[in-house]
């Protein structure tokens, strides 16, 4: 019989299971982890390399780096300041599932003894803009999803997140459960479930998709030939054409771009006789596919809401008309 160890967390693999078998049980469900790239937000996994990771396909598999093992030695002393800050006991658990959706699971970093959990964070300085606000509460978006999923996975009502920002001692902060959020989550979750059991891949999503094609495919096998389609051809056309004016024009373009903007200094706008002619505005900008965020705005508007942050930016564009 299933034994729950949260209201609605049952337990399939206790903390220290074996790690091969651990990352077994992983592909049987949507961890934490894979919340953000389901979304189609995450700026560094894409919805491919979920949904091959999960079909057992281990091509698009990335190498540990020494960043991705540090943080793991360091989450016991994060999370232990927690405890020293907080005065809240956390615990580890091991690998949850939903009681009701298999394929929803969930390794949490901890349970605290005021019955939520607890993520443990360790990022670069140079992230610290995701973290740091004002008012002390921003959660950096892909943390704030896999919280989310946390909550939906366990049945708590909240999560607390330790966060080590560039060496500096962690910060600290908490959101509560968010019934809407959560819904649309498992929407999204339940339909990406779908395709990888039906064994249907996602569409590929242009640019954020070339680092998981060079790790599909990092060799050519000599001798062997793809025959394209026709509008495989015609995109070959427009990209070599693409290329040459690229080539031809960049150099002149960066130089043209250099000089305006020097004689611009900080103004916004340029003008010629009165006319605009140019402008250097302020602008934001995201970190994932502007494709990406158009759909799930239209799909699930309220986690586009709370997870599309953006951060600005200067964006010149030319105005001028003809040959004035």
């Amino acid at each position: 019989m299933a034994r729950k160890i949260t209201p609605t967390g049952v337990l399939v693999a206790r903390y220290g299971t074996p790690r091969e078998e651990w990352l077994k049980l992983r592909m049987d469900g949507i961890g934490g982890s894979d919340a953000l790239a389901v979304l189609g937000l995450d700026p560094w996994k894409t919805r491919m390399e979920v949904y091959l990771d999960k079909t057992g396909d281990d091509r698009a598999g990335r190498e540990q780096t020494d960043a991705m093992a540090w943080g793991n030695y360091a989450e016991g002393s994060i999370a232990d300041w927690f405890t020293h800050k907080t005065g809240i006991k956390a615990r580890r658990c091991g690998l949850m599932r939903h009681a009701d959706r298999p394929w929803q699971r969930v390794s949490v970093d901890r349970l605290t003894a005021d019955g939520g959990v607890l993520e443990v964070k360790n990022t670069n300085y140079h992230r610290r803009s995701e973290w740091e606000d004002g008012d002390g509460e921003m959660v950096a978006d892909g943390a704030e999803a896999q919280g989310q999923h946390a909550l939906a996975v366990t049945g708590l009502p909240h999560v607390w997140f330790a966060a080590q920002v560039g060496g500096q001692p962690p910060v600290i902060r908490r959101i509560e459960r968010d019934e809407s959020f959560i819904a649309d989550l498992t929407a999204c979750e339940e339909e990406f479930w779908q395709l990888v059991e039906a064994r249907t891949p996602p569409a590929l999503e242009g640019r954020a998709s070339a680092g998981l094609i060079a790790r599909l495919y990092p060799e050519a096998e000599n001798g062997k030939t793809a025959e394209l389609s026709a509008a495989d051809v015609a995109m070959l056309r427009e990209y070599r054409k693409e290329l040459a004016n690229e080539n031809a024009a960049t150099a002149r373009k960066d130089e043209i771009k250099a000089l305006v903007t020097a004689a611009m200094g900080d103004a916004a706008v340029a003008t010629f006789e009165g006319a605009v002619v140019a402008r250097w505005a302020n602008r934001s900008k995201t970190g994932v596919p502007k494709e990406n965020i158009a759909i799930l705005r239209e799909r699930y508007p309220r986690i586009a809401k709370r997870l599309v942050k953006e951060s600005g930016y200067r964006q010149f564009s030319v105005t001028l008309r003809g040959d004035a």
